[in-house]
């Protein structure tokens, strides 16, 4: 029994022994939190303190930024003011070069053999006796790109337009892309020139899809270089749905103009009928004459013009004109004439510049009824008028 209570007894005195030592370590613990916490929010004001000052720096530099914007705003206005101011200064001085080439005096004093001066004119003078006769009445060559008009801008950087070069039409026809089979037509120019021009259009879908730039339009009929052909030319008429083909032979292999190499065979009008332009093995250009009625190939001309920076061409009376232009886009130049009946002498005509000074063209096409070009440049629709005088009066 006396066991019993002595065990009692350890236990109370143990209890009584623990209760302050567990009171002391709450009290430890509780300041020690209170310690963190205290450390804590001398952090958070701190952060507080640098936030502030981030938000005040950034709000300065923000302000800074703006102010140098504005500034470089300024600058750049002032520098498109002087890039204007010296494009129209370039402009006036290469017309004045342009002007000052055309117009050299014909009095400079040149020493030359008199016997030579002679014997040239006596040759001049037989071969204008041996002169052939030309096929056609008509004998107009281009003498200078008098104007340009910038019509419309639609489609994308390659394509082509004209207006219809048979009788009696005003109709405007408007092929986009280099391979499609839908063409627009309009009624007239102030039809394609509205702010609702297709609304205004009457599309037309080809039996197949053209291929490159060289098409034309006359009389309702669409004369083009059919897509995933070497050399098939289709004449399909809008009317009757129906159409008629040519192969030419040689042609479709290499592009005629370098820098248009989707263009495989292009196609021209004139007052003389439908010609086809390709290239040879050898890089130069070749004119062949088709019979557009009967569908035939006629007679072709090995020119003497290289496709190499050619962008495009077209014929006028028999007269092929080749235009030349740079790889990274400049001023579109004539730099390569060849008639057909050879009354003009290529080397005496000088290079004819065209009026604006960077183009790029994908095509252009002559209209023997108004005597005008309708070019394609880099998604713009131009029209080119020029000077004109007879074959014979250079000679």
């Amino acid at each position: 029994m006396d066991y019993y209570y002595l065990q009692i007894l350890s236990v109370f005195l143990l209890i009584a022994h623990t209760i302050p030592q567990s009171a002391a370590q709450d009290e430890t613990l509780v300041r020690y939190i209170e310690k963190r916490i205290l450390t804590l929010e001398d952090r958070l004001h701190k952060c507080e303190q640098d936030t502030h000052q981030y938000v005040h720096e950034f709000k300065e530099l923000s302000h800074k930024l703006m102010s140098r914007l504005d500034n470089l705003s300024n600058h750049k206005h002032e520098v498109k003011n002087e890039m204007e101011s010296l494009w129209a200064r370039l402009e006036r001085a290469e017309w004045d070069i342009d002007y000052l080439e055309n117009s050299v005096s014909s009095t400079t004093h040149i020493e030359v053999d008199e016997h030579l001066v002679e014997k040239q004119i006596v040759d001049k003078a037989e071969k204008k006796k041996m002169q052939v006769k030309p096929t056609s009445s008509c004998t107009t060559m281009l003498s200078q790109i008098k104007s340009q008009k910038t019509v419309k801008k639609a489609g994308g950087a390659v394509g082509s337009w004209m207006k219809g070069s048979g009788d009696n039409v005003d109709n405007i026809y408007f092929f986009t892309d280099s391979t499609n089979n839908i063409l627009l037509e309009f009624a007239n120019t102030e039809a394609f020139t509205s702010r609702h021009y297709l609304k205004k259009a009457k599309k037309v879908m080809l039996p197949f899809f053209w291929q490159g730039t060289g098409l034309h339009v006359y009389n309702d009929f669409v004369f083009f270089h059919r897509n995933g052909t070497v050399n098939e030319i289709i004449k399909y008429n809008i009317l009757t749905n129906t159409t008629k083909s040519v192969n030419i032979e040689g042609a479709g292999h290499v592009p005629p103009y370098e820098l248009s190499p989707y263009t495989k065979i292009d196609l021209a009008m004139d007052e003389q009928g439908l010609w086809a332009i390709f290239a040879d093995s050898m890089g130069k250009i070749v004119l062949m004459k088709i019979d557009h009625h009967k569908m035939e190939v006629g007679q072709s001309w090995n020119t003497t013009c290289s496709r190499n920076n050619a962008e495009a061409a077209f014929v006028i009376c028999g007269t092929l004109y080749v235009m030349y232009n740079s790889p990274s886009g400049g001023r579109s130049h004539i730099d390569c004439i060849y008639d057909t009946v050879d009354l003009i002498d290529s080397q005496e005509i000088p290079t004819l510049h065209f009026p604006k000074r960077y183009s790029s063209h994908s095509s252009v096409n002559y209209n023997p009824r108004d005597q005008s070009l309708y070019a394609w440049d880099d998604g713009y629709q131009i029209v080119y008028k020029f000077e004109s005088r007879k074959k014979l009066e250079h000679m």
